[in-house]
């Protein structure tokens, strides 16, 4: 496989209005790879992938395998060699297989050819019993199902999904999501997702890049960008349920020891010192109904606190405890709340790996 990016964008913008959309100075997909664009609504997610299919006006450099795309021939060869998924299936008012031979057709594929491609796309997707249903007879999952067979028919080189999952309920949106994890698996696809749903992403994704008015704040690995954000905006987005304002001073004990504004204080580790945030995951945060032996557990942080509530989250608990200026969140297991006979307003410690502190440098305040 080459080190060379099949798509890549150097000072990409795109402008409306006298204002840039999308203001990116460098992104790139490595060859093979799923590469998820993360943001909320209206951080120019949807605007990027165009740029990259050559669907949308930008300025800077776009090159493809290396090669610059300049001219309306090259955008036209990129889009041959690639195809697009929208969230909303544009099906035409034809049968379903007539909607899955199209694209082939209009590539110049033969009839039988094209009709053989069809069935078997169709038959990938598990809908090929579909084949003579017209397009009125369809439902969301169907239609976006037919839209997908439609694109990996030609065979791309790229796959390009814009929010593709977002319209679907949740059972037609895993049954979904399963195939099409199974499918680019297999034909080794490289495929540029966009979502604003950080679980599809977690669960898809081999990197991340996430956006926000029309800026890459952080990429990464999934894990990288989820567990470990770079930016207090990115942290908020992707859920981080506490995060602390204070500052991180060297502890001669602890070696790093980030201070809450309000006095608390957690062990974290990491060389910066200074202005931060510290966020804690709910699933990084462990109960004990006592409190370890001294010297048994040097790593982590021993918090004594109580339980204020207990939610249901799926098949999880989420135990909100009172420590701090804010409430301190744990995610525990049914079995396991149920083992420590959790009740509201009793006693517990919490466990805090100084590791699982995760420190996010901020701007010093101004005086």
């Amino acid at each position: 496989m080459s080190d060379t990016p099949i798509i890549e964008a150097r000072g990409l913008v795109v402008a409306r209005d006298g204002s840039d959309i999308v203001h990116i100075d460098r992104f790139a997909v490595q060859e093979g790879e799923v590469h998820v664009v993360l943001g909320p609504n209206g951080a120019g997610k949807s605007t990027l992938l165009r740029a990259l299919d050559g669907l949308e006006p930008m300025s800077g450099t776009l090159l493809y395998g290396g090669r610059p795309v300049r001219s309306e021939r090259d955008r036209r060869q990129l889009r041959r060699a690639t195809a697009v998924v929208f969230q909303k299936p544009y099906l035409l008012a034809t049968t379903v297989l007539g909607n899955v031979e199209s694209g082939l057709r209009l590539r110049g594929v033969g009839r039988d050819e094209a009709r053989r491609r069809a069935l078997a796309a169709l038959d990938l997707l598990g809908v090929d019993q579909l084949a003579d249903r017209r397009r009125k007879g369809l439902s969301g999952g169907e239609a976006q199902r037919v839209s997908i067979a439609r694109a990996l028919a030609g065979d791309p080189e790229v796959l390009f999904l814009d929010e593709p999952m977002a319209a679907l309920d949740p059972p037609t949106r895993r049954g979904l999501l399963a195939d099409l994890e199974r499918i680019v698996a297999e034909r080794a696809i490289t495929v540029v997702w966009v979502t604003h749903d950080k679980e599809e992403a977690l669960q898809v994704a081999d990197r991340v890049t996430f956006l926000a008015k029309g800026r890459i704040l952080q990429e990464g690995t999934a894990a990288e960008v989820l567990n470990r954000p770079a930016t207090d905006e990115v942290a908020d987005y992707l859920g981080v349920d506490v995060w602390l304002s204070g500052s991180v001073v060297d502890d001669p004990d602890a070696g790093s020891r980030f201070v809450a504004d309000d006095g608390s204080s957690l062990a974290c580790a990491g060389a910066y010192t200074g202005p931060a945030f510290a966020c804690v995951h709910p699933e990084d945060v462990a109960l004990s109904l006592s409190e370890p032996a001294p010297g048994s557990v040097s790593d982590r942080n021993v918090l004594p606190t109580t339980v204020v509530a207990i939610r249901p989250k799926g098949r999880l608990r989420l135990v909100e405890l009172d420590w701090g200026s804010q409430p301190l969140q744990a995610l525990v297991t049914q079995a396991a709340a149920d083992h420590l006979a959790l009740e509201v307003g009793m006693p517990v410690c919490a466990l805090i790996k100084a590791v699982a502190v995760h420190i996010v440098p901020r701007a010093a305040p101004t005086p």
